[in-house]
C-alpha cells in the first residue's frame, strides 16, 4: 500500500509567504511489506503575520530513518518575507542527488524558485533549473508544460519485472491575489507483476525548491475615534473603527507617542487602546500595521489639572451672599474652565496668560467652610478652603411701633449686601433699601399682632434674625366699610368690616351700643366678621373698639322683617272673582310691608299706615273660593289662612246692539257688560231661553252674541244668566214684516223698516214735484 502527500501548506491570510527547499514524501508496500519509506522537509520559512522575514540557510540534505531512499546536496537558503508593500518567498538548492531502491532518480546542479506578491502591481513566479538528470539522463524541464517521464528497472521482492517510474513537472503560476513557483515536482510509482497480476503502486512526491506568496492587503483605514478628547495625563480608553487592523500586529500613536493595551477585534474592524500622556491641544492619531499606516484621526488633549499647583487663596472668607473677589495663585492654571465653591460656580472668572493667577467672584452659599475646586475640562484640582460668614444684626431703631404697621425701621449689622427682604414675624416688610456697604438697611413694618415679633433679614445663603427684635403696640382701629350695610331687625346677619388696627381676640363691635357676636379678626388686622344683634327698624351706629381705642362709626340700617308683625282682621272678607275689592287689613308691625298676595296673585294699590297698624289693598281677579292672604315683609311674611273668599257675582248688561229686529227673528245681537262666562251663559228674550251652546262669549267675559228667535211685534226684555245669577234686563223691540202688493197678488214680503224706507222715498218725490210746480 502506498501514500502520496503533496506537502504544500495552506496560507492563512493575504500577505502570507512561505518557502521550502526539499520535500520528500515517499512510501510503498509490496505484499504488505514496506519497501520504500521517506518523509522529510529540508529547509522551510514562513513570513511572520505581523511582518518581517523568516529564513534558513546552508542546510545539508538528508533523510534520517529512510527506507530505500537516500538524498544529498545542500539547501542554500529558504526565505519568506511580509512587508507593507509586498510579500515574497524564495528557495535555492545545489548539488541535489536523490536515489530510490539503489537507482539515481534525480540529479540537479542548481535549483531555485522565487514568488513575489506586491501590494500594488502584478504578482510573479520564477524558477531556475541547471543540470537536471532523470535516471542518469539529462533532461529539459519547461515550466507549465506536460510532464517529462522516465523509468528504470529495480529489484523489489515479490514484484516481478519491477520498474521505478517518475513524472517531472515545473510550475510557475500567478493569480490576482498570489503566486506559486515549484522548480521540480516528481511523482513516483512502482510497476510490475504481483502474483501474476500487472500492478502499479503509487510511491509519492518529491518537491525541489518551492516558493509561495499572497498579495498583502491595503494599509489600514481608520474611520472614527471615540471619545475624541480626553485628559492630558492620558489613561483614557478609546475605540477606533476602520478596516485592515491586524490582531497582534497593530500599533496606535498619539502625536508619535504609542498607545498601550492595543486590542484588535477578530474581524480587524475595530480596536481599543489606552491613550498616552500628551500636550493640551489637538493630537494626530495614526493606526499602523505591517501593511502601512492609516490617514490620521483628530484627538484633543484637554487640560486636566495634572500639572497644576495651587500655592494660595485670598481672601479666605466672605459673606454668605457671595460677591467676594477671590485670587488663587499657583502654576499650571492654563486651560482651567472655572472655579466651584461647594459645587456652585463662581462668576467673573479670569486666568492670566502665564497660568499662574485666577480671579473669581464667590457665589452665595450657606455659612461655613466651602470646598474650592479648579475645574479643568478633564479634571479638578482642590484649592484651599473658603469660609462663608453669616450676616448679623446689631441694632433695630425704632424697635416698637403700631400694630397697623407703617413704621420706618433702620437695621444695622454686617453682611446685608444682596438682602432680598425683611420679615416681621412671618410678614414681609416693604420699601427695603440696603446701604451699599452692606452694614445697614431701612424697611417699613407691615401690620402685625400686638406683641414682640422676630425680625429676619433675608440674605441668599444665610439669614440674620433678631428674636423679638420689634414690638407691636396697639393703635386705635380705623373702620372703612361694612358689608352688607343693612339687615333684618331681628339680627343674626354676618357682616364684614374692613379697616386697620383690628386685634384678634381684643376687638368688639356694637350696633347702637348693643354688642355683636362671633367677632373674628383676620391675621393682618385689616378686616373682621361679626353677627348683628337685634335692633330697632331704622339707622344704627356701628362702632369697632380695641385696647388701642375706638374707630369712627359706620352706618347700618335695620330693616323690618316681620318678626313682630301680626294680622288681626280683614274687611271685607269676600268679593267678586273679577277682583277690584278694596280690603283693609288691621294688625301690628305692618310697617315695611312690601305687598299682599291673594293666593299666589299680588294685590294692587298697597297703602300702609305710618304706625304700621293697618293697610289697604285692592284684590286681583281670582277663582271662586277661599284663598290665603299673605302680607309680604322684608324678613318673615305673615299669612291669614283662607282670609278672603272670591264669590261668583251675577252678570250685568250695559248695551244691546241692535236694539230692534223683525218678528221673524234671525237678528245677530251683541250684548255688552260683565260677568259673562264662556260656555256657561244663557240669554232670555221674548220669554224664551237661548242655550249656552248658541251663545258666543268673549274671552274677557265682557261681551256675547246670539241670534234672536221669532217673536210677536212689540217690546221684550233681554237678560243674561250664569251660575252667579241673572243680570239686569234691557229692552229689544220686535217689529212686524210688511208685504208690498203688485196688482192683486203679493210680490214679496217687506219688513216694516223697508216699508218705512219706501214711504220716505215716496214723500221725497212728492216734495220735489211740489217745488217744481211752484
Amino acid at each position: 500500500m502506498a501514500t502520496l502527500g503533496l506537502g504544500t501548506p495552506a496560507l492563512a491570510a493575504p500577505g502570507d509567504a512561505s518557502a521550502r527547499g526539499v520535500v520528500v514524501d515517499l512510501s510503498a508496500e509490496v505484499a504488505g511489506i514496506a519497501v520504500i519509506t521517506a518523509d522529510a522537509v529540508i529547509g522551510t520559512a514562513t513570513a511572520p503575520a505581523a511582518g518581517g522575514t523568516d529564513t534558513e540557510t546552508l542546510l545539508a540534505i538528508s533523510i534520517p530513518g529512510a527506507l530505500g531512499v537516500t538524498a544529498s546536496g545542500t539547501v542554500e537558503e529558504v526565505t519568506a518575507t511580509r512587508a507593507a508593500a509586498s510579500s515574497s518567498a524564495s528557495a535555492s538548492v545545489n548539488g541535489l542527488n536523490l536515489a530510490v531502491l539503489g537507482v539515481d532518480v534525480l540529479d540537479a546542479t542548481e535549483v531555485s524558485a522565487t514568488a513575489t506578491c506586491p501590494q500594488v502591481g502584478p504578482t510573479s513566479a520564477d524558477t531556475t533549473l541547471v543540470g537536471l538528470e532523470l535516471f542518469g539522463t539529462a533532461v529539459t524541464l519547461t515550466a507549465n508544460t506536460p510532464a517529462v517521464v522516465g523509468s528504470a528497472a529495480v529489484v523489489v521482492p515479490g514484484l516481478v519485472g519491477a520498474s521505478l517510474n517518475a513524472s517531472l513537472t515545473r510550475v510557475e503560476t500567478t493569480t490576482a491575489t498570489g503566486a506559486t513557483a515549484i522548480t521540480v515536482r516528481a511523482v513516483l510509482t512502482l510497476s510490475g507483476t504481483l502474483l501474476g497480476v500487472p500492478t502499479t503502486i503509487p510511491v509519492g512526491t518529491v518537491i525541489v525548491a518551492e516558493a509561495i506568496c499572497e498579495r498583502p492587503p491595503a494599509a489600514p483605514a481608520a474611520a472614527t475615534i471615540t471619545p475624541d478628547e480626553g485628559p492630558q495625563s492620558g489613561g483614557q480608553t478609546v475605540t477606533i473603527t476602520g478596516t485592515g487592523f491586524i490582531p497582534g500586529g497593530t500599533t496606535v500613536t498619539f502625536d508619535g507617542a504609542p498607545a498601550t493595551n492595543v486590542t484588535v477585534n477578530p474581524g480587524g474592524t475595530s480596536l481599543t487602546a489606552v491613550t498616552p500622556p500628551g500636550a493640551v491641544g489637538p493630537a494626530s492619531v495614526l493606526v499602523s500595521t505591517v501593511n502601512g499606516t492609516s490617514p490620521p484621526l483628530a484627538y484633543t488633549y484637554l487640560a486636566d489639572g495634572s500639572g497644576a499647583v495651587v500655592t494660595g487663596l485670598a481672601p479666605t472668607s466672605g459673606p454668605t451672599v457671595g460677591g467676594t473677589t477671590v485670587t488663587i495663585t499657583g502654576t499650571g492654571f492654563t486651560g482651567v474652565a472655572g472655579v466651584d465653591f461647594n459645587g456652585l460656580p463662581g462668576t467673573g472668572f479670569t486666568v492670566n496668560p502665564a497660568g499662574t493667577t485666577i480671579t473669581v467672584v464667590t457665589p452665595p452659599n450657606p455659612a461655613g467652610p466651602a470646598a474650592v475646586e479648579l475645574i479643568f475640562p478633564a479634571g479638578e484640582v482642590t484649592a484651599p478652603t473658603f469660609t462663608y460668614i453669616a450676616p448679623t444684626i446689631t441694632s433695630i431703631v425704632p424697635d416698637t411701633g403700631p400694630n397697623t404697621g407703617g413704621t420706618t425701621v433702620t437695621i444695622t449689622g454686617t453682611g446685608f449686601t444682596g438682602a432680598t427682604g425683611v420679615t416681621f414675624g412671618d410678614t414681609p416688610g416693604t420699601n427695603l433699601v440696603v446701604d451699599p456697604s452692606g452694614t445697614s438697611l431701612t424697611v417699613v413694618t407691615p401690620p402685625g399682632p400686638v406683641g414682640p415679633a422676630d425680625v429676619t433679614v433675608l440674605v441668599p445663603g444665610a439669614n440674620a434674625t433678631a428674636p423679638n427684635g420689634f414690638t407691636y403696640v396697639a393703635a386705635p382701629p380705623s373702620a372703612a366699610s361694612i358689608t352688607p350695610n343693612a339687615g333684618p331687625q331681628s339680627g343674626g346677619q354676618t357682616v364684614t368690616i374692613t379697616g386697620a388696627g383690628f386685634i384678634p381676640g381684643d376687638t368688639t363691635v356694637t350696633f347702637d351700643g348693643v354688642p355683636a357676636t362671633n367677632v373674628t379678626v383676620n391675621t393682618g388686622g385689616t378686616s373682621l366678621t361679626a353677627v348683628t344683634p337685634p335692633g330697632a327698624v331704622g339707622p344704627a351706629v356701628v362702632v369697632v373698639s380695641t385696647g388701642g381705642g375706638t374707630a369712627a362709626p359706620l352706618d347700618y340700617a335695620y330693616l323690618a322683617d316681620g318678626s313682630a308683625a301680626t294680622v288681626t282682621g280683614l274687611n271685607p272678607t269676600t268679593g267678586p272673582t273679577a277682583g277690584g275689592t278694596t280690603v283693609t287689613i288691621t294688625g301690628t308691625g305692618l310697617t315695611g310691608a312690601t305687598g299682599v298676595n291673594f293666593g299666589n296673585t299680588p294685590g294692587t294699590n298697597l297703602v300702609v299706615s305710618p304706625d304700621g297698624t293697618s293697610l289697604t289693598v285692592v284684590t286681583p281677579p281670582g277663582l271662586p273660593g277661599s284663598v290665603d292672604v299673605t302680607v309680604l315683609l322684608p324678613g318673615e311674611d305673615v299669612t291669614e289662612p283662607d282670609g278672603f273668599t272670591y264669590e261668583v257675582a251675577p252678570p250685568r248688561i250695559d248695551t244691546v246692539t241692535p236694539g230692534q229686529g223683525p218678528t221673524g227673528g234671525g237678528t245677530t245681537v251683541t250684548v255688552g257688560g260683565s260677568g259673562f262666562v264662556p260656555g256657561g251663559t244663557t240669554v232670555t228674550i221674548c220669554g224664551r231661553t237661548i242655550p249656552a251652546s248658541q251663545v258666543s262669549v268673549a274671552a274677557d267675559g265682557r261681551s256675547l252674541t246670539f241670534r234672536t228667535p221669532p217673536c210677536a211685534a212689540g217690546t221684550t226684555t233681554v237678560t243674561v244668566s250664569t251660575d252667579g245669577g241673572t243680570s239686569n234686563g234691557l229692552t229689544f223691540r220686535y217689529f212686524p214684516r210688511i208685504l208690498p202688493v203688485t196688482g192683486d197678488s203679493i210680490a214679496s214680503p217687506l219688513t216694516a223698516g223697508a216699508m218705512l224706507a219706501l214711504l220716505g222715498v215716496v214723500l221725497m218725490l212728492l216734495t220735489r214735484r211740489r217745488q217744481r210746480a211752484n
